[in-house]
């Protein structure tokens, strides 16, 4: 299913397989206004998620202490 755009009519009638079936997420239009963006989700591939991963903990491995420690008290507090 190649679309460029949904509109709300359509996304009523639209099954659970349709919308996995998506190449890509899609705006949803009412009218000639964009209202929302439907994305199909897909599980995720377990390699390439390792793989970012990793490439964030050598980043956060590479800060300066003072930065880590800004981070921790940031996420702290947000009850992170």
């Amino acid at each position: 299913m190649s679309k460029t755009a949904v509109t709300m009519r359509e996304l009523q009638k639209m099954s659970a397989a349709t919308i996995k079936a998506l190449p890509h997420g899609v705006p949803i239009k009412s009218g000639d206004e964009m209202v929302g963006m439907l994305t199909p989700l897909r599980k995720p591939d377990p390699e390439k998620m390792k793989a970012v991963l990793d490439r964030i903990e050598e980043h956060y491995a590479a800060l300066p202490a003072e930065t880590k420690q800004w981070l921790q008290r940031y996420l702290d507090e947000r009850g992170h």
